[in-house]
């Protein structure tokens, strides 16, 4: 069998960025330069891992290694970190770790994550929610399907094609773009950025004669139905209406925050900008949401989605599966009658069938 590859147990990735891009192979094995575009790949080389320290005292033994890299025979090289269950050999060094159980090493087998994607989607994703590493790692041990390390998850589309080596088939350009830092995504947060002087101007405009005797259906309905008209449309639908309508653009809408996380959770760095200033800036908020929308979807026949869009939102629903499968593991550590089997039956059954449906 000779070695192989292993991959991110979060989103099914390698841990290689030396990827194979625009080569002369005649057989697909090879990305798109253009598809990748300006995405930096060298993301895909720094990783972290979960393990089990059995001989730290108290109950709680896992740990979160230091960063590092990933090294053939599936084992990785880390630094040590802030953790202090992170287990060093005489010397005061850090031990070595596997990733698979060759019976052979001291500690059971680490699960390696990107840096990116456990401390920039899984933990936002969880909400800043402490995390018990304990009960996460039985869940990753129970998930584990092969030599991979990776776990019985929906990993979405593109399916990663977890080979005995990682195999670069064009299409899936996705699964290496950077799933935080994207240029493209910058390009829309810019374009809604308002000059002072518009808003200046949309305050002046509202004083005036023709904005005041301007028909307005939604001037005619009582200010609260106003509101709840908000909690029944699509969060860009919501900044549409705004943008059309004075009487609705000056009605609040303060749970929309809560309204993007439930629409588009995957797009945490509008929350904190002020999209409310002007109707001019809640129609290019409405675009950009319809756009992100449309972009962030995979499509196997053209490329008019932003790979770095469809990563992020691909490994966010990898994460809302850990999370909820996590919450299952938990609730039963702390002694609750739930029965988290039926969800892990129905989660492998998922990867099977999407692993039948990628060979």
């Amino acid at each position: 069998m000779g070695g192989w590859d292993v991959y991110c147990a979060i989103c099914g990735s390698t841990f290689r960025s030396n990827v194979s891009i625009d080569s002369d192979d005649e057989t697909d094995l090879t990305y798109s330069g253009e598809i990748i575009g300006q995405s930096d790949i060298k993301w895909l080389d720094t990783l972290c891992a979960l393990g089990i320290n059995p001989n730290v005292p108290g109950e709680n033994k896992s740990f979160i290694t230091g960063l590092g890299t990933y090294d053939d025979a599936a084992s990785i090289d880390v630094a040590q970190g802030e953790d202090p269950n992170v287990p060093l050999d005489e010397r005061g060094r850090v031990s070595y770790f596997s990733t698979y159980h060759d019976y052979s090493q001291e500690f059971p087998i680490v699960f390696p994550f990107h840096e990116v994607c456990y401390k920039e989607i899984l933990l936002r994703c969880f909400k800043n929610e402490k995390i018990n590493g304990d009960v996460l790692y039985a869940l990753c041990e129970e998930m584990r399907q092969d030599l991979h390390n990776v776990l019985a998850l929906d990993y979405g589309e593109p399916f990663p094609p977890f080979e005995q080596y990682w195999e670069c088939n064009k299409g899936e350009e996705v699964l290496v773009t950077h799933p935080v830092n994207i240029p493209q995504l910058a390009i829309h947060l810019d374009s809604i950025a308002e000059e002072e002087h518009i808003v200046d101007m949309e305050k002046k405009m509202s004083k005036s004669a023709s904005v005041r005797n301007r028909y307005d259906i939604f001037d005619k309905l009582p200010f609260e139905l106003r509101q709840n008209i908000f909690e029944f449309l699509p969060i860009a639908s919501v900044f549409a209406i705004k943008a059309a309508s004075y009487s609705m653009h000056a009605c609040p809408y303060a749970s929309w925050k809560q309204r993007l996380e439930t629409d588009m959770p995957w797009l945490w760095e509008v929350r904190d900008k002020n999209p409310f200033k002007s109707q001019v800036m809640e129609a290019k908020v409405s675009k950009m949401f319809t756009e992100l929308e449309e972009k962030s979807r995979y499509n196997k026949k053209t490329v008019d989605y932003i790979p770095g869009i469809v990563n992020r939102r691909r490994i966010w629903g990898i994460c809302e599966d850990i999370r909820s499968l996590y919450h299952d593991k938990l609730a039963e550590a702390q002694g609750h009658q739930i029965d988290s089997t039926a969800n892990l039956a129905a989660t492998r059954a998922r990867f099977a069938a999407f692993k039948a449906e990628n060979p």
